[in-house]
């Protein structure tokens, strides 16, 4: 049994906001000792553009945390999400000629398989999260677990998380010039899930939709496990900047006109009725007298585009049936007028905002606001794990998969 470490903190770096959050096990209950949001300099798609700047705002956020938590961090749990992460999907199979399957030798054996095949493949990429689920046994019978089985061969199906090494590089490069060493890296929308996900939603299947800044992620859960992850490089700031290209205007008022005046879903019934974006909007020099149909008519074009390349991501992943799946929206654009109605269309009927759900986590010993989301599941995945990562948190003095990972890593 792995013995892992009481206190652990996480971090979030987003093009838009940086969040730390420091928490300590007491009695198999998270407890929050500390936590801090800054606004993101440096940082854009979860890359770092801008080393000075990232370095700064990263290490202000991390030392008000630890100012209130009264500690100094060793190490920290990272979120990564570039838009070069992938899904790499594959089933992997082994002989056990007739033998009982054993858990160290056999299953850990067939993720040994696995991860040097993709290692192979893959030689630009590091793992930042491996699956194993969907065991069969001598290709025919589904078992959830097969130790114990006898069988002449078992196979699973491997779904392992990848991002470019320089992606990876840069972000522990900037973790380390704090003094702190990276624990491990998680994909924030897989942790988004673990933060918030009950049992039924795991099992019978979720996908999340993180609808960020520049850019949106989305990640299935299906049968106790993350089957598939994704992301588009565009976010609601590119809604905004589309709204001043083509109306010719500043980002700033664009800005201020989608968040207050604009809806992403064409209303048939009033688009013969010209209506007029209000005066406020604008400063005094700035006016413009801009029909709220053409804002709308912008607003929907970008966002349905970007509903339409995640439904296109997510058909190339062929076995989920995306209509039957609940849908749980989150992220700086998920509050568009309209988003939720327009998901509906596109995805499934059973579609809900994040924010909107009411946060009751047993594991949680204290209230958290729903910004730090991500952090939470991130330092949940810490403590507890997920069932079906076949490659978990890398603690200190760990065994034969960590180890793993750690080589693939370098």
């Amino acid at each position: 049994m792995i013995q892992k470490n009481e206190l652990i903190a996480s971090i979030d770096i987003g093009s838009s906001k940086i969040k730390c959050l420091i928490a300590k096990l007491k009695n198999n209950k998270i407890e929050i000792l500390g936590k801090s949001i800054v606004a993101s300099k440096g940082i854009t798609k979860g890359l770092v553009t801008n080393f000075h700047e990232a370095n700064l705002v990263v290490r202000e956020c991390l030392e008000i945390s630890e100012k209130q938590a009264g500690i100094s961090l060793e190490n920290i749990i990272v979120n990564a999400e570039f838009e070069n992460i992938s899904s790499n999907l594959l089933t992997e199979y082994k002989s056990v000629h007739g033998d009982q399957i054993e858990h160290e030798k056999d299953i850990q054996g067939l993720i040994h398989i696995a991860v040097d095949e993709i290692a192979k493949n893959n030689k630009d990429n590091a793992i930042i999260h491996i699956f194993s689920s969907n065991y069969k046994i001598d290709k025919k019978i589904n078992v959830e677990n097969p130790v114990g089985f006898k069988a002449n061969i078992f196979s699973a199906d491997i779904h392992a998380v990848l991002a470019e090494h320089s992606s990876i590089d840069n972000l522990k490069n900037i973790i380390n010039s704090c003094e702190l060493s990276v624990e491990n890296y998680a994909f924030g929308t897989y942790a988004l899930g673990l933060s918030f996900l009950n049992q039924n939603d795991l099992k019978e299947g979720a996908i999340c939709i993180d609808f960020g800044k520049d850019k949106t992620s989305f990640a299935i859960f299906e049968n106790n496990a993350l089957s598939y992850v994704g992301v588009i490089p565009y976010g609601s700031n590119q809604v905004s900047k589309d709204l001043a290209k083509v109306l010719d205007i500043k980002i700033e008022i664009a800005e201020r006109i989608k968040v207050e005046s604009g809806e992403c879903i064409l209303n048939e019934n009033t688009k013969d009725k010209i209506e007029y974006l209000p005066v406020h909007l604008f400063p005094d020099d700035d006016f413009r007298k801009i029909s709220k149909t053409i804002v709308n008519t912008i607003i929907n074009s970008r966002v349905e585009e970007i509903l339409q390349l995640i439904y296109r991501k997510i058909k190339t992943y062929n076995s989920i049936d995306i209509k039957t799946k609940k849908i749980y929206l989150s992220g700086r654009g998920s509050n568009l007028v309209g988003l939720t109605s327009l998901i509906k269309k596109y995805f499934s009927q059973r579609t809900e905002l994040v924010l909107q759900i009411k946060q009751e986590d047993e594991n949680l010993v204290n209230n958290l606001s729903q910004d730090f989301l991500v952090c939470y599941g991130m330092v949940k995945n810490y403590f507890y794990g997920f069932p079906s990562e076949a490659l978990p948190i890398k603690f200190k003095n760990t065994g034969f998969f960590s180890r793993l990972l750690s080589i693939f890593q370098k």
